[in-house]
C-alpha cells in the first residue's frame, strides 16, 4: 500500500485546517494518508501544502506541489528562488486558471506533470442560511493583514447614512472593532482563538451579506463559504469573484474601492428579504466544488504519480 504524506510547518491559520481535513481522511482509493509538520521520509509520495517547503521534499519528482495564491514576486518561481521546487516537482495543485501563466512566465512547463485544477470550494457544513437576521448584517472574514485592505470595509461602513450591523471574524481585527464602534457602529467580533473555523458555518449563518476587499486571492475560500451559505457577495476584482460576478452579478458585485461597496451594501439592504428568498440558487452556484471532494482529489493525484512510478 502506497503512503502519501501530505505535509506544511505549522504557521496557523489555512494550512492547519487543511491539514485537520486530511488527517480525517486515513486512506483513499487504497492510498494511505499520513499527515505531518515535515515530510516523513518512508512515504511513497508527499503533497506540500505551502508551496515554498516543496524543497524540503525527500524526492520532488514523487511530490505534488500546491499553489494557493496568485503572487509571483522577487523571482519566487526562478531556479534560485524560494519556490524553486515547483520546476522539478511530479504534479501541481492549481486553484485558479491565472496561476498557469504565473508558471509559463517564470519558464515552467507543465508539459509531463500532473495537474489537478480547481477551486478549493466550501466545507458542506456551509449550507443556506434558514433565517434573516433580524437587523442587515454585513460580514467581514480574515485576518488583519496588508493584501487584505480591511481599512476598505471599515471606511465603506463609515460612509453610509444607514450603517449595517457588522459582524467580523478572524484574527488580529480587534482594531478595527474598537475603530467600527468609535462610529457608533454595532459591531460583534469573533476573534479566531475563541472561535476556530469548525464554528465558521454558524456565524456565517447570521450575516446578509459578505464584503472581501483583498488587493490579491486566488481563490478567495471566503467567497465559496459565502455563496455556500446563500449570501450575495460584495468583492474586489480577485480570484473567483469576476468569473462569478459575470455568471450571476446579482449575487457577486465587484468593487473597485470602498464607495463602491458602500453603495452595493445600500443596494443589498433594500434588496435583502429578495436575496434571502433566492438563497438556494445562491447557494447552487457553488454546489459543484466541496472542499471534502478536494482533499480527496488531491490525495487521488498523488497516488496516481506515485503509481505512474512503479514503487
Amino acid at each position: 500500500m502506497f503512503e502519501i504524506n501530505i505535509y506544511a510547518e505549522n504557521h496557523g491559520w489555512l494550512f492547519e485546517d487543511l491539514k485537520q481535513h486530511f488527517k480525517t481522511l486515513k486512506r483513499v482509493n487504497g492510498f494511505e494518508v499520513s499527515v505531518s509538520d515535515r515530510p516523513l521520509v518512508q512515504a511513497d509520495a508527499w503533497v506540500a501544502l505551502r508551496t515554498k517547503e516543496a524543497v524540503a521534499a525527500p524526492d520532488i519528482h514523487r511530490t505534488v506541489v500546491c499553489v494557493h495564491d496568485l503572487l509571483s514576486e522577487d523571482g519566487m518561481y526562478q531556479r534560485d528562488g524560494s519556490r524553486r521546487g515547483v520546476h522539478e516537482a511530479g504534479g501541481l495543485v492549481l486553484c485558479h486558471p491565472e496561476q498557469r501563466r504565473i508558471l509559463s512566465e517564470a519558464g515552467i512547463s507543465l508539459a509531463g506533470v500532473l495537474v489537478l485544477e480547481r477551486p478549493l470550494g466550501a466545507l458542506t457544513l456551509f449550507t443556506p442560511h434558514e433565517r434573516r437576521s433580524d437587523l442587515f448584517t454585513a460580514g467581514w472574514v480574515g485576518r488583519d493583514h496588508p493584501r487584505k485592505r480591511l481599512e476598505w470595509f471599515v471606511e465603506a461602513i463609515r460612509q453610509l447614512d444607514q450603517r449595517p450591523e457588522v459582524v467580523l471574524i478572524g484574527a488580529g481585527l480587534g482594531e478595527a472593532a474598537l475603530s467600527l464602534r468609535g462610529s457608533k457602529v454595532n459591531c460583534r467580533l469573533y476573534d479566531r482563538g475563541e472561535h476556530p473555523v469548525s464554528t465558521y458555518p454558524r456565524l456565517y449563518q447570521g450575516l446578509d451579506c459578505l464584503v472581501i476587499t483583498s488587493a490579491t486571492e486566488a481563490g478567495p475560500i471566503t467567497l465559496f463559504e459565502a455563496l455556500a451559505t446563500g449570501l450575495p457577495v460584495v468583492s474586489t476584482p480577485v480570484g473567483w469573484a469576476p468569473y462569478f460576478a459575470a455568471k450571476a452579478p446579482r449575487y457577486v458585485r465587484l468593487a473597485e474601492n470602498s464607495r463602491e461597496i458602500g453603495s452595493h451594501l445600500k443596494d443589498l439592504k433594500d434588496e435583502r428579504e429578495e436575496m434571502f428568498d433566492r438563497r438556494f440558487e445562491i447557494a447552487a452556484l457553488v454546489s459543484e466544488w466541496t472542499l471534502e471532494s478536494w482533499f480527496r482529489d488531491v490525495v487521488k493525484l498523488a497516488g496516481s504519480l506515485a503509481s505512474s512510478l512503479r514503487l
